[in-house]
Formats: structure tokens, sequence, C-alpha cells
């Protein structure tokens, strides 16, 4: 029975091991999402900034106003390539926490399966036992017959 109490606490354990790894997940996840949004909130930015500078240049601007637009452009170029690299650490990172997350579940699953091996061992010793009680009265029982029957 000690070994069934060890069994069981390291089931326990690793089923803790394995929540606190889903949750971290759903972190990674939603960080990675929240970086991909923002990613596409500069890309659209970015593009709508770009369609008043053509819009702006059709028009006419003077050279102050186009060195504006300009140098927000280069600012937002600037902020794409920072959120890119946020958005793969970001993915590298989700991709980390999947790995730990089927690991905790790989080693779960085995501690569970030598467990169920543990108690389908014990159902067959115990009847085995039964068993062998069994045949043990059928004998006795058969003995005494046989006994009174020569009496």
């Amino acid at each position: 029975m000690p070994e069934n109490k060890s069994l069981q606490k390291l089931i326990e354990l690793s089923q803790e091991q394995s929540n606190e790894s889903a949750k971290k997940l759903g972190r990674l996840n939603a960080q990675y999402r929240e970086a991909e949004q923002k990613l596409n909130l500069l890309l659209n930015y970015r593009q709508n900034y770009q369609q008043q500078l053509q819009n702006a240049s059709r028009n006419g601007m003077g050279h102050a106003e186009w060195h504006n637009f300009m140098a927000f452009i280069h600012k937002l170029d600037a902020a794409i390539i920072e959120q890119k690299r946020a958005v793969h650490y970001a993915e590298t990172s989700r991709l980390a926490g999947c790995d730990e997350y089927q690991s905790c579940q790989r080693k779960l699953n085995a501690f569970d399966t030598v467990s169920q091996r543990h108690q389908k061992m014990r159902v067959l010793k115990q009847k085995k036992i039964e068993q062998n009680e069994t045949d043990e009265f059928s004998s006795n029982r058969f003995a005494r017959q046989d006994s009174d029957r020569m009496k």
C-alpha cells in the first residue's frame, strides 16, 4: 500500500504541474494574440497614413509637411520592426509553453498508466486469493463429506 500512496502523490503533483503549465500556456497564448493585434494595428495605421500621404501629395503639400509625414512613417516603420520582434518572441515563448504543457501531460499519463496497472495487479491478486480460499473451502468440504461417508 505505501507504493500506492507514493504513486498517488506523484500523480497529484503531476496534475498540479500540468494545471500550472496549462495556465501558463493560456497566458502565453493571450500575450501572443495581443502582440499580433498590436502589430496588425500598426500595419493598418501605417497603411492609412501612407494613403493620407498620397492624398496630400496629389493635392499639393509643402516641404515641411512632407518631411513630417516621412518622419512619422519612419517612426511607424521602426515601431513595426520592434513589434515584429515582440511577436516573434511571443511565438517562441508560446511554443516553448506548449512543449512544456505536452511534457507535463505525457508525464501525468505515464503515472496514470502505472497506477492503472498497479490497480489491475491488486485486483488480480485479490481474485487469486479469493479463488484459493474458495478452492480450499471446496477441498475441505469435499474431504469432510468423504470422511463422513467412510464412517
